[in-house]
């Protein structure tokens, strides 16, 4: 019976081979020449061979989570208008006649008085910058009895077809320019437009202030201007746009949305306020606590920060990352310590370790901006400012002639070319649906196997434990 059974056993496997869907296992079978047994044998092996280095390979490149990016454009019938912040670059309003104004004067002289060896020359803008900066977070509380207030410095002011006034610019604070002013900063109510241009755009008209010689120890002086997603805080030793009185600088903006893929494709995380939890570092929780969104420069910003005072054990003037004098270092110790570290610190292991643990994020916005300039004003419209800053405010500006108009005021026009954006989105190189179809063609194309061929497989074990059921079924039967 045994040898029955296994005969049947047999039968019944070369006739599946005989009938398979798959090229090679049957011309093997069905062949009674050695020759041809060798020939179908080898022809096997070698397209198996082919088939398992294809396989390995389309294994190999979709665990290796490649990219492709994709670059659209895509028009839409509105879209956010970005915060737009500006600074004067003179941080203190001398004109005004307070103890605070008496005091920085002082400061100044002092600092300018100090210049004994004209070789110096640098040393001198230093102690100015330093000077501006740890004063700023000094007075942080009493910065409006010195800084420029936005009636003062807002000549004109129209967005998207309508006017606006100072009740539309929200206060911000930076250390290298003390007071500074922004426009569509409110998270909750973001501004859009839906149309393209200057009309539709923001158009400002700033009183900047005049150069005096004894006191302002700056080496230029305008507005600096921030271009930014309204989520993000402005860094002003990093970013922003320098503008020149006398001039109307248009600033045509484009707007482009990157999307990266997260894990197991990059280390990228998702910007979520809500959740600290997406990265497993205290930077990144850190990051959000300060700035309240995670960005990567802000992050890194921060990292280079808590470097400082770990090697220095104090903190260089940065109004974000401290919030008041106690931990801020002293001018001489910073030229000793702080100075020195900062300078290598691009090819330091900290500065990499930073990189290690502030992650990209995965969605960001970038404005790309072209800029022109022109001259400004014309001598007619500067008679209208000398006119009107006589009659409404009292001469405040003390607007008197045109050169004397132009050396103070600017103006600038920010506006979309289009009203659409650039989408730039990563996509997986290979999906696992291109990777189970690499699979059945590399299979089909070597062998000719399919997935009705594993059937086949199936087929063969149900009939032999059909058999072996029988089988013993006749056994009981005949005993």
């Amino acid at each position: 019976m045994k040898k029955t059974l296994s005969n049947e056993i047999k039968k019944i496997i070369l006739d599946n081979i005989e009938s398979s869907t798959s090229h090679g296992f049957p011309n093997i079978v069905r062949s009674e020449s050695y020759i041809l047994k060798f020939m179908w044998t080898l022809c096997l092996l070698i397209s198996s061979g082919y088939c398992a280095y294809c396989l390995t390979k389309s294994f190999q490149d979709y665990f290796s989570y490649e990219t492709d990016t994709q670059l659209k454009f895509k028009r839409v019938s509105q879209i956010e208008f970005p915060t737009v912040t500006f600074c004067n670059k003179f941080g203190i309003d001398l004109n005004k006649k307070n103890e605070f104004t008496k005091d920085a004067k002082v400061g100044f002289k002092e600092i300018k008085n100090s210049l004994t060896d004209l070789t110096k020359f640098n040393d001198l803008y230093n102690n100015v910058d330093y000077f501006i900066k740890s004063n700023t977070i000094n007075y942080f509380k009493n910065l409006s009895f010195f800084g420029f207030d936005i009636d003062k410095m807002l000549l004109n002011c129209n967005f998207n077809f309508q006017e606006c006034n100072s009740s539309n610019f929200k206060y911000f604070l930076s250390t290298t320019y003390g007071f500074c002013y922004q426009f569509n900063a409110d998270k909750s109510n973001i501004r859009k437009i839906s149309s393209p241009g200057k009309q539709a755009g923001l158009s400002l008209e700033l009183f900047i202030g005049y150069p005096n010689a004894d006191y302002d120890l700056y080496k230029s002086y305008g507005a600096h201007l921030f271009i930014h997603n309204s989520s993000i805080i402005p860094s002003s030793e990093f970013e922003g746009i320098s503008l020149s009185t006398g001039h109307e600088t248009d600033i045509v903006m484009s707007k482009t949305y990157f999307q990266k893929l997260p894990k197991p494709f990059s280390e990228c995380v998702y910007q979520d306020s809500d959740s600290t939890e997406s990265f497993d570092f205290d930077l990144y929780r850190e990051a959000i606590k300060i700035f309240g969104y995670y960005d990567q420069k802000s992050c890194l910003i921060l990292c280079f920060h808590r470097n400082i005072f770990d090697k220095c054990g104090c903190y260089y003037p940065d109004a974000k990352i401290i919030q008041s004098s106690e931990n801020m270092c002293n001018k001489n110790f910073s030229d000793l310590c702080v100075i020195p570290f900062v300078s290598n610190y691009g090819e330091s292991k900290e500065s990499t370790e930073c990189f290690e643990k502030c992650p990209e994020e995965c969605e960001s916005v970038k404005h790309n901006l072209q800029m022109s300039h022109a001259n400004f004003p014309t001598p007619s419209y500067a008679d209208f400012f000398i006119a009107y800053d006589t009659f409404i405010n009292n001469g405040s500006r003390n607007f008197t002639s045109y050169s004397n108009v132009k050396e103070s005021i600017l103006a600038v026009n920010v506006y979309f070319d289009d009203i659409g954006y650039t989408l730039v989105e990563e996509k997986p190189s290979k999906t696992i649906e291109q990777l189970v179809a690499d699979i059945g063609g590399f299979l089909g194309l070597c062998i000719g196997i399919s997935i009705l061929s594993v059937a086949e497989i199936f087929d063969s074990i149900l009939k032999i434990i059909l058999l072996y059921f029988q089988k013993n079924n006749d056994s009981t039967q005949n005993s």
